[in-house]
């Protein structure tokens, strides 16, 4: 029977407290952020340059997000992730599929009301997949005959969480490139019977940890203003 598993995920960051005005008034009014501070859209560039140079995955992706208070930043990512492997020892594996991101990162220097963030977050992941498994020369090693092993169109899907941390700085005007690093939890897979899917889209391989990074272009569509 198959078994799927539904995890909620939240993460709950804790707001520093804003300094209380003291018995002295300086006469400054401190400038505050405004609610909402503009909608950025990036393109990862390290997945696609990765496969270039040698990486098993093909993966792309883009996101985008939303600057509220210049501190929190609701983060939605769609991508498109696959792989073809010979495992050298007679058997083929494939499989391509979307997957998504949905999860929420908190700027750190957030009071410095500027355009270079340092974050970190947090992010829900999921893809449904398709996967094959062919022989390929696959010999049995009792009776030193070949083996018929396909196993074609398995679905499968996977769940995850990671745990985000990036920059993001200003280029010029509103174009910007910031990077990430990931760490991966896997939080649901299927298996198939005999087997079970050997990559995630979006994840990487099946295992309990995976690591990721990013390298992105930025674009900010800035909030409109008001003329008087």
């Amino acid at each position: 029977m198959r078994k799927i598993s539904i995890c909620f995920f939240s993460l709950i960051f804790a707001v520093l407290p804003v300094n209380a005005r003291g018995g002295k008034d300086d006469g400054e009014a401190k400038e505050e952020a405004p609610l909402y501070g503009g909608t950025y859209v990036s393109l990862d560039l390290f997945n696609p340059v990765s496969h270039f140079l040698g990486t098993r995955f093909v993966q792309g992706e883009a996101a985008v997000d939303v600057n509220i208070k210049n501190a929190f930043f609701p983060v939605i990512e769609l991508g498109y992730g696959g792989v073809s492997y010979d495992n050298g020892e007679g058997l083929d594996y494939k499989s391509s599929a979307p997957y998504f991101r949905v999860g929420l990162n908190y700027n750190t220097m957030a009071k410095k009301l500027r355009e270079n963030h340092f974050y970190i977050g947090a992010r829900y992941g999921f893809s449904a997949f398709k996967y094959d498994i062919r022989s390929n020369g696959l010999i049995d090693p009792v009776w030193s005959a070949p083996i018929t092993y396909d196993r074609l169109g398995q679905k499968a899907f996977g769940q995850w969480i990671e745990l985000v941390a990036g920059v993001r700085v200003q280029i010029k005007n509103n174009f910007m490139m910031g990077w990430s690093v990931r760490l991966k939890r896997l939080i649901g897979n299927v298996s198939n019977g005999d087997n079970e899917a050997w990559y995630i889209p979006g994840y990487g391989y099946n295992g309990t940890t995976a690591y990721g990074a990013t390298y992105s272009i930025i674009y900010k569509f800035s909030a409109s203003k008001k003329t008087k």
